[in-house]
């Protein structure tokens, strides 16, 4: 039997087996289908959704007729009452749908508002995002990183934080970071100012570089250092502040500069060479659009809490990925919305670690348990269907809702305001 013969043959058992599925399908599907799974997937509709507000944070709660309940974590510290009100608009827009629809009901609680964008439109959308894939996590029996293609890695390198009023204080604290086997540690001074409602640029840059000496003298030159700056600096102090922080060797230097004009990030890029990071104060894939394809960016730090849920950071991360540029999601969230930022960065390929303040010490949850294991730097998957998280209602209801304080109210030392 010749090649031609064998593939003659084998395109016509093929041709045959094309009309025969044809057939199957115009004839209405009669034949006998596949065995189904003996786990059988509930068709479901969500009945019910509302904002949850506990002590300091703001949940989402979506409850099914099939009985599976799914819940994400919309907090935004600055704006809680605004989330709030952001959730009760959105959530007509889910109530009798198919909750596994998930990229179907984001564009629908975002494109049919006239109004939309920003930290409120951001972080409701990503507490309703979390929950829907909590809850199709949990109707498949599998955690969510599976439904998002499966593990690009095994576990996520995490980084965790110092404060302190003194550069010694910082530098203890860092020393202490790295014996719990952290890596990489964040840190930024004038807390000190902060405590008198000051910042001038000048004595911030000042205070910046002493405490990159104390803390890399303290902890050598393996741990990766992140420089952060809250975006507090003009583009001429960011430039001045990267000059002398090269010789330390930062990791990067994190919100160097206001995020209102992102083209501001160019000025700071075309005068370093230190690496530069943004991206907490981005709520959607457009917001990060410039500082991406311009690349005045290495890292890109979209919180999943803030920027439209997981589905909206696997878009953000799929744009950035074509320029060669990575993600650390921005993270401060308790379990829940720690959870769905380890679910995402374990399936996004271009990520090189996540913020993880639960790390800085033996951190228990509250109204959501657990938060994930830390070994040696790294975080490790969460078991269970969902996110891998329990919620409990009960005590949610039980905790008071606290307003959060409001932050210092800087000015500079001629009495005009300074960011925060």
């Amino acid at each position: 039997m010749n090649k031609q013969t064998t593939r003659r043959n084998f395109l016509g058992a093929t041709g045959t087996m094309a009309a025969a599925g044809l057939g199957w399908a115009l004839a209405g599907r009669e034949a006998t289908a596949a065995p189904a799974s003996s786990r059988s997937i509930p068709k479901m509709k969500i009945t019910r959704a509302e904002p949850v507000l506990t002590g300091s944070d703001v949940f989402v709660r979506i409850e099914t007729d099939a009985g599976i309940v799914g819940y994400g974590d919309a907090t935004n510290n600055f704006l809680p009452h605004t989330v709030e009100g952001a959730l009760k608009d959105m959530i007509p827009y889910l109530i009798g749908e198919d909750p596994e629809r998930i990229p179907y009901l984001w564009e629908s609680c975002f494109r049919r508002r006239f109004q939309r964008g920003g930290p409120s439109t951001g972080c409701a959308l990503a507490g309703i995002d979390q929950a829907l894939w909590d809850i199709k996590g949990k109707a498949y029996g599998v955690p969510v990183y599976q439904l998002l293609g499966g593990l690009a890695r095994t576990k996520v390198r995490v980084y965790g934080h110092v404060s302190g009023n003194t550069a010694a204080e910082a530098a203890r604290q860092a020393v202490q970071r790295k014996e719990r086997g952290l890596t990489a540690i964040r840190f930024r001074a004038f807390h000190s100012y902060d405590a008198q409602d000051l910042h001038e640029h000048k004595l911030a840059v000042r205070q910046q570089i002493e405490y990159l000496a104390a803390i890399r003298e303290a902890v050598g030159t393996d741990v990766d250092l992140i420089l952060e700056c809250h975006g507090r600096y003009d583009p001429e102090w960011a430039i001045e502040l990267a000059r002398l922080a090269e010789p330390y060797r930062p990791l990067y230097i994190e919100d160097p500069v206001r995020h209102e004009n992102p083209e501001a990030l160019k000025r700071v890029r075309e005068h370093t060479d230190v690496p530069l990071a943004i991206g907490e104060r981005y709520h959607n894939k457009w917001d990060c659009r410039e500082a991406v394809i311009n690349q005045w960016v290495d890292y890109l730090r979209p919180d999943v809490c803030h920027c439209g849920g997981i589905t909206e950071m696997m878009r953000i991360a799929a744009l950035a990925d074509v320029f060669y540029i990575t993600l650390i999601p921005h993270n401060n969230a308790g379990p829940l919305g720690s959870a769905a930022t380890l679910h995402a960065a374990l399936a996004i390929p271009n990520l090189t670690m996540i913020e993880a303040p639960w790390a800085n010490g033996d951190a228990q949850g509250d109204v959501v348990k657990p938060f994930p294991t830390v070994e040696d730097g790294y975080a490790l998957p969460l078991d269970g269907p969902g996110l891998g998280v329990t919620f409990d209602d009960e005590r949610a209801k039980a905790r008071t809702f606290r307003q959060p304080s409001l932050q210092p109210r800087l000015n500079a030392t001629d009495g005009s305001v300074r960011d925060f």
